[in-house]
Order: C-alpha cells, then structure tokens, then sequence
C-alpha cells in the first residue's frame, strides 16, 4: 500500500477520515477532540488519539487470534507500514488503515450490565427496551441474564441523538435501504456483536477489567462481506469498569469517558470542563490500556 492519493472526506466527532483516491482503503485519523451527548466539546485530552488507536488496534488483533474466520476492515495501525503520507509526526500513532465499506445505518450496542440509559429507564418502570423484556428486581449494575442484551441504534446525524430501536425496527431499516437478505444480515449482526462481546468480557475480566456494554459497527466490503469496521471496544465506545471495586447496586468507577459526561450531567454545561476532570479521565484512558495490553 504505497503512492496512493488520499484526500479528507469527512471530520468526525473525534476522528478525521481520509480515503483513497483508488476508492480501495479509508484511514481513520484519530484526534484529541473530546465529544459527549453527541457534541463536540471546547476542550481536547492531549494523547486521547493515540490511546484509542492502540486500543482498537489491539482488539482487532485480538479478534484474529479468538475469531480468525471473521472479516474486519482492519489493515493495520502501525505506521510504518503505511503510504509515506501518513508517516507525518502529525500522524503518528493515530492512524488505522482499513478496508473501506459501506457501512450500514444501524448501531449495535452490546449490554451485560444494567446501567446508562437502561437503568434510567428501568427505575422509571419500564420492563421493555428495544422489544426486549427485562425481569423485575434488577439492581443498578447487575449483570444481565441470561445473557447480554442486544439494542441496536439508528445512526443520528451530528449534534442530533441515536434512537433506540428493535430487532425488528433495524431489519425493517435494512429493508428499506434495499439490502439483499435484511433478515439474515440482521441475525448475523446480533450473532456476532453478541459472541464478540462475550469473548471481550471474558479477556477483560481475566485482566481485572469488567466491560459492561459496548458499540460495534459495521459494514459491506466490495465482495460483499459483512465486516467489522470502526473502532473496538475502546473506551469512547464501551464502559469499563474495575473489577476489584465491582459491586452491583450502586454506580461504579468508571475507566472510560463516563467520566465526563457524569461531570457535565451534574454541572449542566457542555462548555466548562476543569483541567482536573480532563486529566482524570486520561489517567483512566491510559490504565485501561496498560491493564488490557498486560
């Protein structure tokens, strides 16, 4: 992969996409940009990039070693092996070359713990979410049984939120948009975020890390594979919480950007966020990584 133009199409909330002129491979730029509640806040975590690069990484390495017969977009992150255009200082340990896709409108969100907005719900009295039933007599935090929950989202545009949606809603998504098999293509997402998920909660438990629920991605390759995309259970896109300090019934310390979205639940501003809340949330970025990569 060498000589090829690549041009930026497109500034995400956190990373930056650029894409061969080819049409054959996307990299993923990975910024310092912190966002929340679907915006993008006036503040940056110096660093936060590269540790979620390396995180992903990581994982999508981690999923060939456990799932070598699943299909990723992930080349690969180390630059050295990328196009001279990205060995720029700028650069450096941010970027991941992938398979470019097409992406598919949906989320899928992974939940082995009763928490976030789902507990929110629960206590309001809700017993169904996304079609799904939950049982009475669940506590803030419990794991979920008897086995984790799949609540795929819609894709909102910027500064607008996800909705939840069923099982049933995301294969009438699928339908509309005209995909060959909607119902199959379905299953076989819940299938996999569901079996990923489980495989992930199990390593990071064995590495005192507890992963409470996550995002997954995914996409169409130009042969027609469903591919895993994006990032992987990084902490922008998943909840992680310390294992020594679990305890079902309360809220948990959290090892991911939990952290600044409870400081701004509580101070009601998105734009006023103390160094100290920023330089925390780092610390726990970097701990979740060394502790995981162990």
């Amino acid at each position: 992969m060498s000589n090829k133009n690549w041009e930026l199409i497109q500034k995400g909330k956190v990373r930056d996409i650029y894409a061969d002129t080819d049409g054959e491979y996307i990299a993923l730029v990975a910024s310092d940009r912190v966002s929340a509640f679907d915006h993008i806040l006036p503040v940056e975590i110096e660093g936060k990039g590269k540790i979620l690069t390396a995180m992903s990484a990581f994982w999508f390495k981690k999923l060939w070693e456990v799932w070598p017969g699943i299909s990723t977009a992930f080349i690969t992150a180390d630059n050295k092996e990328m196009d001279p255009f990205f060995q720029k200082p700028e650069f450096e340990g941010r970027t991941t070359i992938m398979k470019r896709l097409m992406m598919l409108p949906v989320e899928a969100i992974v939940r082995g713990y009763i928490t976030g907005s789902l507990w929110k719900d629960y206590q309001k009295g809700a017993r169904e979410f996304c079609g799904l039933e939950l049982p009475d007599g669940l506590q803030n935090c419990s794991e979920l049984y008897p086995r984790p929950l799949f609540t795929p989202t819609t894709k909102a545009p910027a500064g607008q939120h996800d909705e939840n949606i069923s099982f049933a809603e995301m294969v009438s998504i699928f339908e509309k948009e005209e995909y060959e098999e909607s119902s199959t293509l379905a299953i076989d997402i819940r299938h996999l975020s569901i079996e990923l998920y489980k495989s992930a909660l199990e390593y990071a438990k064995d590495h005192g890390i507890i992963l409470a629920d996550t995002k997954l991605e995914f996409g169409i390759d130009k042969d027609g594979l469903l591919c895993v995309g994006d990032e992987l259970f990084t902490p922008d896109s998943s909840r992680f919480w310390p294992l020594d300090d679990y305890q079902a019934g309360r809220e948990q310390q959290s090892m991911d950007k939990q952290i600044i979205r409870d400081f701004i639940k509580s101070h009601e501003s998105l734009t006023e966020i103390p160094a100290e809340i920023l330089e925390k949330t780092k610390a726990q970025y970097e701990k979740c990584l060394r502790m995981l990569t162990a």
